[in-house]
């Protein structure tokens, strides 16, 4: 039985089952039924027995973006849905891909996607960066830990060359959670692919000089939370916006039409996707320094190194509020009146203001929040920053307070009480946990 220690006594390990607990875990290898495998998959004396296990041909089902074909080379992300199944509290699977000519050989290359699935070889190593042992060639996707929702990601790469028909099988447990090897569902299925789909993907590239900026600051930060934009080629098959209908509930999606971003390595969240510009929040990550950022599509991945800081603050402002050689903030009396002299924009409702007015600024890269609310999450209430804040008209600091401003994600908004500073054009910054923005921003002041 794998993940045991080899430390606890040979009796210990003799009497742990083979699937355990709905093998929380994921199973041992050799459990999709495929040739040379027990052809009722899990469903056997000391894994899963029960009355009709195992149902076969549906219960468990693969979501394959190109159908049944498969281009050579291109990447295809699935999912593995357990359909099945009455009185489930949990949900497993185990997958593998096999040449349709000789079942005992590996066809592609299966990869994870997030930590709810794993990749292991025939022998129960797991599958690292390098292929599996040549004496045990097949890989095996499965769960890492039972989940409550009945869906799992996986990437999976074919060969390089057509190899004619490709057979996927898959098992997928409906668990009742009971801790024995009992009640559970067991499901079998297996679909046939053959070489052709959509020419491949062009490879995404970044553009060689400044590929990511923080948005409003236009300057090379990067910090958990904040937002940036990456720019290139082939960064994206389409053109659009996150929609309702890609969020989890509260949680912003992770990729769009097949374009992801990682940052050090984890899912960033995506907003907007182009072929020229891609923007993403950055995850939760304590790691400081330089971090790979990387753009992947179904024709490949593009990677970039930024320094990566623990916040990055930047106030909000747009190019039509450059006036007059000057870069006017963007900030909001509370009736939604924009602070700034009258007609500073055509168009525009504004008005400056006065020493002793509550004025809004809006910023991104605040860092975290106290209490901690994670990235790519929908704030149901306003959430103070954990971090000291500061605000300044020229040398003098405002009174102020900062939160992250509910219902938007990664939007931090600063309430100034505007002090008493001399009318005119005045200098305003911010700063968190000590770190200003580096722009150069004004405000207008008249009594």
């Amino acid at each position: 039985m794998r993940h045991i220690s080899t430390t606890l006594p040979a009796l210990l390990l003799a009497a742990v089952p083979v699937c355990l607990l709905a093998n929380s875990s994921g199973p041992d290898p050799g459990a999709t039924a495929a040739p040379g495998e027990n052809q009722n998959g899990c469903a056997q004396a000391n894994c899963h027995v029960g009355t009709g296990n195992p149902t076969r041909g549906s219960g468990v089902e693969v979501v394959l973006p190109n159908g049944t074909t498969y281009a050579p080379g291109v990447k295809q992300r699935w999912t593995v849905r357990v359909t099945g199944g009455t009185n489930t509290r949990g949900f497993g699977f185990q997958l593998s891909v096999r040449l349709d000519s000789n079942p005992q050989q590996q066809a592609g290359q299966l990869d994870r996607v997030g930590t709810d699935v794993q990749i292991v070889c025939q022998d129960g190593a797991p599958r690292t960066a390098q292929p599996c042992n040549a004496n045990t060639p097949v890989e095996f996707a499965m769960h890492s830990r039972m989940k409550a929702t009945n869906s799992f990601d996986l990437d999976w790469t074919p060969p390089a060359t057509a190899v004619g028909a490709i057979k996927v099988y898959v098992a997928g447990n409906a668990a009742n959670g009971n801790g024995q090897n009992t009640g559970d569902q067991i499901f079998l299925n297996n679909f046939t692919l053959t070489a052709g789909g959509p020419p491949a993907q062009p490879a995404p590239r970044m553009l060689t000089s400044n590929p990511i900026l923080q948005v409003w600051s236009d300057q090379p930060k990067l910090s958990s939370g904040t937002w940036i934009y990456i720019k290139g080629e082939n960064l994206a098959s389409t053109t659009r916006e996150w929609a309702g209908s890609d969020f989890q509930g509260a949680r912003a999606p992770t990729a769009l039409d097949g374009t992801e971003v990682k940052v050090n390595g984890k899912n960033a969240f995506i907003w907007y996707i182009s072929p020229t510009q891609v923007n993403a929040q950055p995850p939760d990550d304590d790691a400081t320094g330089p971090v790979e950022v990387e753009v992947i599509t179904r024709g490949g991945s593009a990677k970039a190194t930024m320094n990566k800081t623990k916040v990055s603050p930047a106030l909000l402002t747009a190019e039509p509020f450059r006036i007059g050689g000057q870069q006017y903030v963007i900030s909001l009396f509370n009736d939604g009146t924009y602070v700034g002299r009258a007609n500073l924009i055509a168009g525009i409702n504004f008005r400056p203001a006065k020493p002793g007015d509550t004025i809004n600024l809006y910023a991104v890269g605040c860092g975290p929040t106290n209490p901690a609310l994670a990235a790519g999450t929908i704030p149901s209430a306003h959430m103070p920053l954990a971090s000291p804040i500061r605000v300044t008209f020229g040398q003098t600091e405002a009174q102020a307070t900062a939160f992250m401003a509910a219902p938007y994600i990664g939007l931090c908004q600063f309430q100034v009480t505007v002090p008493n500073v001399s009318d005119g054009d005045v200098p305003i910054d911010i700063s968190v946990d000590g770190v200003t923005t580096g722009q150069t921003l004004v405000t207008t002041i008249q009594r």
